[in-house]
């Protein structure tokens, strides 16, 4: 009995593969924070090997040499799985490194035959006996196999869409009535996680068997998907019309998941018994987002509509009686236009309007409501429109090239803007979005035209109305003195007035 030569042969073998193992153990943790877990479990089966082989050491001096034959190759299976799942982390870890990611079950592949390797090694120094070992798992591999045939088809189908990727983890898919992420495909089934937060488990089987619609992959990198918005409009409404406005709505403000390359646009579909339909396309950018996004695009929809005066769809079927007299009709239109002479006179450029000038103006408005988002007007747009604000609020935002864009007033009704825009023509400078639903009127040039005319002398009431208001804010900011204004203002007033009657056509 020579247990000190055993046990120095023990410790020098045990300290070099210790050495290794432990190397590699502190490479994984250093660098593969997600793999720290697993190398964790891997450090206690060699730690358990270990023990196994202390026991090959001590056992035959206590005449017990069966027995340290049998944990000697337990020990050196425990330390064979835990080397041949570390390598395999830092190989395929390399693999990643470089780009280079192959499917989850080629690394299970891999595994399973370095195992297999690993077995006949040991049985080949341990003198098994390999051909009867065959034999007998021969007959039980067909046993097994044929009980097993559902758990198998699943096995080969999730091989089969593991290797040629037809589905990969993080697909949008629709499968069946559900629609959802894949989270996971394994050996048995794959994991899908519907919209509703509900976990969808999959036989591969059935996966590879059915009709899977894979949302937003192209041959392009970029994934978006083509959704379609139906909606109906008064067959008296020509196309062009329809199309003009819900367009001008989508696009004054982009819309957050809607791609605006390539650009949405609107279809005439069919024509109903009552109606036409038309359809807007759009590409979603998002496909998580899809309900949120139509939405928004129909409420865009709805409030163009509002916008252009294009009536609400009703259908051929539905019957209303109701009873409107003269009487009842003169109240709606005197509150009506109770509220147009309102709305004129919260506007400090027409104070200097005669009654009979804010009456006729009155009459020229048309109402422009607009949904929460949109943009009312927008920065660099020439658009000759003057906008009075009556419900909600809305942000002026400012644009600097090479810099997003930056909130520099908020208006609250009752307001106006959009003055310059209707009276000298220049480009917005500033672009102005709805905070809340708004209501606002909308005074065109062309509608103030017929008053400019008559009498050419408000557009120097305006002008000194305008420059009035810019100077006092450039003496705030600058500090301008009482003469600094004074001469300011004379050439503000007179440079507006020139403007103004330039684009009026008055001189």
């Amino acid at each position: 009995m020579n247990i000190p030569s055993a046990g120095a042969a023990f410790t020098t073998e045990v300290f070099r593969q210790g050495l290794v193992f432990g190397l590699l153990t502190v490479v994984v943790l250093a660098f593969l924070r997600e793999e720290r877990r697993h190398a964790l479990n891997l450090v206690a089966f060699y730690l358990a090997s270990l023990v196994f082989r202390a026991g090959t050491v001590v056992l035959p001096s206590f005449s017990m040499p069966g027995t340290g034959r049998t944990i000697g190759f337990l020990a050196l299976l425990l330390e064979g799985i835990a080397f041949v799942n570390l390598t395999a982390v830092l190989f395929f870890a390399f693999l990643s490194f470089v780009r280079f990611r192959p499917p989850r079950i080629v690394r299970d592949l891999a595994i399973a035959v370095a195992y297999l390797g690993l077995l006949l090694y040991l049985f080949s120094i341990h003198q098994v006996d390999l051909a009867g070992l065959v034999a007998t798992s021969a007959v039980v591999t067909a046993v097994i196999g044929f009980s097993l045939q559902e758990t198998l088809s699943n096995i080969m189908s999730g091989i089969a869409l593991q290797i040629d990727r037809s589905i990969e983890p993080g697909d949008k898919i629709r499968f069946a009535e559900h629609t959802g992420s894949v989270r996971e495909i394994n050996w048995r089934h794959a994991t899908i996680e519907t919209r509703n937060g509900d976990t969808l488990i999959v036989p591969n089987s059935l996966l590879s068997k059915a009709q899977v619609l894979v949302q937003g992959r192209k041959w392009s990198e970029e994934r978006m998907e083509r959704r379609w918005i139906y909606f109906g409009v008064d067959p008296r409404t020509s196309p062009e019309a329809v199309a003009a406005a819900v367009l001008d709505g989508l696009l004054r403000e982009p819309i957050k998941n809607v791609a605006l390359d390539p650009a949405p646009h609107v279809l005439l579909t069919d024509f109903k018994d009552s109606y036409n339909q038309y359809a807007l396309r759009y590409w979603l950018t998002d496909l998580a987002a899809d309900d949120s996004t139509d939405s928004v695009v129909r409420v865009r929809i709805f409030y163009s509509l509002r916008r252009a005066g294009i009536p609400d769809l009703l259908p051929a079927t539905a019957v209303f009686l109701d009873h409107v007299g003269d009487e009842k009709r003169a109240r709606h239109e005197v509150r009506d236009h109770a509220s147009r002479l309102a709305a004129l006179r919260s506007v400090s450029l027409f104070h200097s309007l005669t009654p009979e000038e804010l009456e006729r103006l009155a009459g020229a408005l048309s109402h422009a409501p607009f949904a929460r988002g949109e943009a009312i007007v927008v920065q660099g747009k020439e658009v000759h429109h003057l906008y009075v604000l009556t419900r909600g609020s809305a942000e002026i935002r400012v644009e600097v090239p090479g810099a997003p864009a930056r909130v520099v007033a908020t208006l609250e009704a009752p307001n106006f803007f959009g003055e310059m825009g209707m009276l000298t023509g220049e480009p917005r400078r500033a672009t102005v979005v709805a905070l809340t639903e708004v209501e606002c009127w909308r005074l065109e040039k062309e509608r103030f035209q017929g008053i400019l005319t008559d009498r050419p002398q408000i557009a120097d009431e305006i002008s000194a109305v305008l420059a009035a208001r810019d100077v006092e804010l450039a003496a705030v900011r600058e500090g301008l003195s009482e003469e600094a204004k004074r001469l300011r203002l004379a050439s503000a007033h007179s440079t507006l007035a020139g403007r103004i009657r330039a684009f009026f056509a008055l001189d």
